[in-house]
């Protein structure tokens, strides 16, 4: 099927990378299979799938598919925004460059890269803002507005897979927050020994600390002091009540 553009190739391509988003388990899976799909159905040899850095100055390289070609290039290190690959990012569109050795975006290429005929970039796009792309090269015959076309489908998908793979981590940290928080609150069930004269807590690790420094640790409740009415009326026998009756008066207003 490599290169076929066939309406029925096309569509079988697309199912199967459609598919490929639900079944594999994280994003670099999936983005994967996508890519495969992408390479046989254009024709390409070679190519990788890359994110936009956090601070949005380097491609993340997630793989490189070399296609049996030579390359040294250390696949771990990131790759600035600049060259033909900006003008993805620039333009939020697929792009392709047919003589790629001989054009102007061969200065940026890096030593020991795969030498490559053809080149195409299309972008995964996510919220009109291209947050990665997928990379091909190396067609045996020259990349066409119908690649182009091709490689930008794939590229949504490939952003569609991204966002499920961002709102899954999103949900885990909050499912992971949610525990903690269940289990500070089990805590307080517990049977939870304290000093009969000092009113101190002991705690898992047998030392015994202050009611309010115990739940200071365990919960996010913020401890404050006051006095009580019985230990005002003890501590103030002169002046408790007159204190007692200002508060309440507070309180009510």
């Amino acid at each position: 099927m490599k290169g076929s553009s066939s309406a029925e190739a096309k569509l079988k391509a697309v199912i199967n990378a459609t598919r490929a988003i639900l079944q594999k388990q994280t994003f670099q899976e999936s983005a994967r299979a996508i890519f495969d799909y992408c390479r046989e159905l254009t024709g390409a040899v070679s190519g990788y799938v890359a994110l936009l850095s956090d601070d949005g100055q380097q491609n993340e390289v997630l793989f490189l598919e070399a296609g049996g070609m030579p390359c040294t290039v250390d696949t771990a290190l990131p790759m600035p925004i600049r060259g033909f690959r900006a003008t993805v990012y620039e333009t939020n569109k697929a792009v392709y460059e047919n003589d790629f050795m001989h054009s102007k975006w061969v200065a940026y290429m890096p030593e020991g890269h795969v030498v490559m005929r053809n080149v195409m970039f299309a972008p995964l796009n996510l919220e009109g803002v291209t947050v990665g792309l997928i990379g091909l090269a190396n067609k045996p015959t020259d990349f066409t507005d119908e690649d182009a076309e091709i490689a930008s489908v794939f590229g949504e998908l490939a952003a569609i897979a991204l966002r499920i793979s961002r709102h899954i981590d999103l949900l885990n940290e909050r499912t992971t927050s949610l525990e903690n928080a269940l289990a500070q609150v089990r805590t307080l069930y517990g049977l939870l020994p304290m000093c009969s004269h000092c009113k101190k807590i002991r705690d898992d690790q047998g030392y015994w600390t202050r009611v309010e420094s115990y739940l200071s640790e365990h919960t996010d409740a913020q401890i404050s002091h006051g006095l009580c009415p019985d230990c005002l009326r003890k501590l103030y026998p002169d002046y408790s009540e007159k204190i007692i009756e200002q508060l309440n008066s507070f309180d009510k207003g």
